[in-house]
C-alpha cells in the first residue's frame, strides 16, 4: 500500500508541473526565442542536478553506457524541448499539453491495459479536435514528433534501470544543453536579459522545476513500476495543461475538454490495475 501511495504522489507531482510548463513555455516564448530558452532550460537543471547527483560511483557506471546517455540527450531533452517551444508561438498550453500526452509506450502490455491506452488516446483525440489539427498542421507535427521522442527516450530510460536515477536524470539534462549549443548559437536574434520578472520566474520554473526536480521524479517512477504503468502521467499532463491555461491564460473547456478528461482517465485506470507481462531491459 505504502508503495502505491508513493507512486501515486509521485505521478500527481510531475502531471502538475509537466502541465504547468506548457502554460510558462507559452509565455516565456513571448520575449525568448525557443533555441535560446531550449538551453537556458537545459543549462539551468544541468547546474541544479549535476553538483549534487552525480558522484565518482554513478560516473564510473554511466561511462559505460555513454551512447544512450547521448540519445537521451537529444531525443528527451533537446529536440522534444525544442520542437514544443517553437510550436508555443501558435499553439495554446492546453493544445501543447494535448499533442504531449500522445507520447504513449508500449512495453509487452496485458490486453486490458491496451484498451487503456486506446481509450486514452481517444480522450486526447476528443481534447484535440480533428477541424483543430487541420488549421495547425505544421506546429501539431512538431508536436508529434516531439512525443514520439519521449516515447521511445522512456523505453531507454526503463533499462538504464541500474543507474541511480537522480544521476540519470543529472546525466541527460547535461547531455541534453551540450546538444543544444548549436541551436543557441544558431539563432539569429540576439539574446537579451532585458526581461520582465515573469519571464525571469517563468524560466527558473521550467529549468529547475519542470526539468530539473520533475524528471528526477518521473525517473524514480518509470524504476519502479514500468513504462506502461508510467503513461498515467502522459495521461494527465493534458489534463493538468488544459486547466492551468483556464486558470491563469484564461483558455476555453468545453463539453468536449471534460468528454476527453473521462476518456483519458479510464484509460489510466484500465492500465494500472492490470498488471504488465514481463517487462524485457536487454
Amino acid at each position: 500500500m505504502k508503495t502505491t501511495i508513493i507512486n501515486w504522489l509521485l505521478v500527481l507531482f510531475v502531471s502538475l508541473s509537466w502541465g504547468a510548463s506548457f502554460m510558462f513555455t507559452r509565455l516565456v516564448v513571448e520575449e525568448i526565442s525557443p533555441s535560446h530558452l531550449v538551453s537556458i532550460r537545459l543549462l539551468l537543471a544541468a547546474l541544479l542536478l549535476g553538483p549534487l547527483f552525480i558522484n565518482k560511483e554513478e560516473f564510473l557506471k554511466m561511462s559505460k553506457v555513454i551512447p544512450s546517455l547521448i540519445l537521451l540527450g537529444i531525443i528527451n531533452a533537446a529536440l522534444p524541448f525544442f520542437l514544443f517551444a517553437w510550436s508555443a508561438q501558435e499553439l495554446t498550453a492546453g493544445m501543447l499539453s494535448i499533442l504531449n500526452g500522445t507520447s504513449l509506450f508500449r512495453q509487452n502490455p496485458t490486453f486490458f491495459q491496451e484498451i487503456g491506452l486506446l481509450a486514452g488516446f481517444i480522450g486526447l483525440l476528443i481534447f484535440i479536435g480533428l477541424d483543430e489539427i487541420r488549421v495547425v498542421f505544421f506546429p501539431v507535427t512538431l508536436c508529434l514528433i516531439g512525443a514520439f521522442c519521449y516515447a521511445y527516450s522512456n523505453n531507454v530510460l526503463f533499462k538504464l534501470n541500474h543507474i541511480n536515477s537522480s544521476a540519470l536524470a543529472s546525466a541527460t539534462m547535461l547531455s541534453g544543453f551540450v546538444f543544444s549549443i548549436p541551436l543557441f548559437l544558431s539563432e539569429s536574434q540576439s539574446f537579451s536579459f532585458d526581461l520582465s520578472l515573469k519571464t525571469y520566474l517563468a524560466t527558473l520554473f521550467l529549468g529547475l522545476v519542470s526539468t530539473g526536480i520533475s524528471f528526477i521524479a518521473y525517473v524514480v517512477l518509470l524504476q519502479r513500476s514500468s513504462p506502461v504503468q508510467a503513461s498515467s502521467i502522459i495521461f494527465l499532463v493534458p489534463i493538468t495543461g488544459i486547466f492551468w491555461g483556464a486558470i491563469f491564460l484564461n483558455e476555453n473547456i468545453d463539453q468536449k475538454v471534460i468528454l476527453g478528461s473521462l476518456c483519458i482517465l479510464v484509460g489510466i485506470g484500465l492500465t494500472n490495475i492490470f498488471k504488465p507481462k514481463k517487462l524485457l531491459r536487454d
